[in-house]
């Protein structure tokens, strides 16, 4: 069986469908096919197709495969061949509209120089291509292929940045959080910042909007990066090709309204990306006229990022004519071998603000279960984090008998506060799991950074987690406010084999789906879109 996948990028890849449709037409190709056609506009008469599948989806057509053709895309050829199949990659071209240039071409002759897929550099070659794929065995991946393929990716994108002269490097502007506040979205925005956008031909420029301090003084910080927003995008020499707005609910909606009113002003396209896991309830409880005001703001963006498949639902729900494209958050794969279970101290991690909404009364209440019941064994939970909800939460892990010196046996739980940076990255080293019992979420970055270090996640189906948990593969999904199931998949996690099991799932996952070379690739591609089309 051929399995034919394209991918999410939002560009078309009508001509790979149509050769293989052809070849079947045609009897040279005799085996069953099926396409993951993505956003193409082809429709092919004699094989079946579906635009998108999920992940279950997905895997069961991985798993009949002999063959995978894909487009040039890191994640796309490495998931395939770590799967055991036989990879035809054929590039997406930039003349044809495939892609916003042709680095898929280099990227494929990397490949094929590995010696671990076909390389297809026309579709007219295919023919070709599923014989010598037939005939031939290639190497298998191997541990230390990952980073040999993020060296030539970074090389690539590097390469075809130079050849764009400066004076037709793209210009984005970006608002949101200061990198001082902290919470979720400023992760996000923190890997953005950090990124080479040199290497993508992209000149990009930051403005925060807003800072955690008293009430005075967030106006008049929005009030002087406001003043500054407008001056760039009036002033035509120095004017933003397209503006990322990162939006929450709340006090966020109505400053990024403000700007996305001014972006309409001057002409400038905007790109709303979507945070805030409560924003459609905060929406159901606005007055019409703000809910008109949001309807507004979907409806006019040239585009709406969105975490995942639920996201997506909610905000076509509030605005059907909004232009949503799924953009999952993504991490850095860390270069570390995946976690080993530590038979004296299993250490969880909760990572995140600290309110209601979280659920960690829920997971104190689970913790303080297991050890009641003389369950607990070698537990131990590390709270990383602040918030509204600190005091009473150390005061009720008090109450439960958690709480203890550093030294003493009694220490169930520790209360570390906010960490980040070296502080955070070792307490990733140093823990075995990920749990977050949460009310709502969208696509937290915590579990993408669990997952990236192996570490299995205990979590609940809420949001888009289940894009990277996994349940009885890499981790545990619970109902929120379960607090028994929350106390019997700590327990279970710490069984050694399904340990080792899991830990080797999430790292997979991270490096198969959550990599950000494709992440940042996407971004590029919205931003070369949204401003052509402005």
């Amino acid at each position: 069986m051929i399995f034919i996948t394209l991918g999410s990028q939002k560009f078309q890849f009508d001509r790979l469908l149509k050769a293989v449709d052809e070849l079947v037409a045609n009897g040279a190709i005799t085996e069953p096919v099926f396409a993951q056609s993505g956003y193409s506009d082809y429709r092919p008469q004699h094989y079946e197709f579906k635009q998108f599948l999920d992940r279950d989806e997905f895997a069961k057509q991985m798993e009949k495969a002999d063959i995978v053709i894909t487009h040039g895309g890191t994640g796309a050829i490495i998931g395939a061949v770590k799967k055991g199949k036989k990879v035809i990659a054929v590039p997406r071209l930039a003349k044809y509209g495939e892609h916003v240039d042709d680095h898929q071409l280099q990227l494929i002759k990397e490949f094929k120089q590995m010696d671990i897929i076909c390389a297809c550099d026309d579709c007219s070659q295919l023919a070709d291509a599923l014989d010598e794929v037939k005939h031939t065995e290639y190497k298998p991946f191997v541990s230390n292929t990952q980073t040999i393929i993020d060296s030539i990716d970074g090389f690539i994108r590097a390469s075809v940045a130079h050849e764009r002269s400066a004076e037709h490097r793209l210009r984005i502007l970006m608002v949101g959080n200061d990198p001082s506040v902290k919470g979720g979205i400023t992760s996000v925005i923190d890997q953005l910042l950090d990124h080479d956008w040199n290497a993508d031909g992209v000149s990009m420029t930051f403005i925060p909007t807003y800072i955690a301090s008293n009430p005075i003084k967030k106006v008049i910080f929005f009030g002087k990066a406001l003043r500054r927003i407008r001056r760039l995008l009036s002033d035509p020499q120095r004017r933003p090709d397209v503006v990322h707005i990162h939006m929450s609910y709340r006090g966020s909606f109505v400053r990024k309204y403000q700007i996305h009113k001014l972006c309409r002003k001057y002409g400038v396209p905007d790109v709303i990306h979507m945070h805030g896991s409560e924003f459609a309830k905060w929406y159901g409880e606005c007055k019409s006229s703000e809910r008109a005001k949001v309807r507004t703001l979907l409806r006019e963006a040239k585009a709406i990022i969105v975490l995942g498949q639920q996201w997506n639902d909610r905000v076509k729900a509030i605005e059907p004519a909004a232009n949503t494209v799924v953009v999952s958050n993504t991490v850095h794969i860390p270069d570390t071998k995946v976690q080993q279970l530590n038979n004296q101290r299993f250490q969880v991690l909760f990572m995140g603000v600290l309110i209601q909404r979280k659920g960690v009364s829920d997971l104190l209440d689970a913790v303080a279960k297991l050890k009641r019941e003389g369950r607990l064994g070698h537990i131990r939970v590390v709270v990383a984090g602040t918030g509204a909800q600190e005091a009473e939460l150390k005061t009720k892990a008090e109450q439960l008998g958690l709480l203890g010196d550093h030294n003493s046996d009694d220490l169930v739980v520790d209360f570390a506060g906010w960490t980040a940076g070296e502080k955070k990255r070792e307490l990733f080293e140093r823990s075995q799991a990920l749990v977050l019992p949460s009310y709502n979420e969208g696509l937290p970055v915590a579990v993408l950074e669990a997952i990236s270090y192996g570490m299995p996640v205990v979590a609940t189906n809420v949001g888009d987690i289940a894009s990277a948990v996994h349940d009885g593969e890499n981790g545990y999904l619970i109902q929120p406010g379960d607090v028994n199931a929350l106390a019997d998949a700590l327990e279970n996690i710490t069984d050694h084999d399904r340990y080792d099991t899991f830990s080797r799932n999430s790292r997979e996952l991270a490096e198969r789906q959550f990599s950000d070379a494709e992440y940042f690739r996407t971004l590029v591609a919205l931003y070369q879109r949204v401003a052509k089309e402005a």
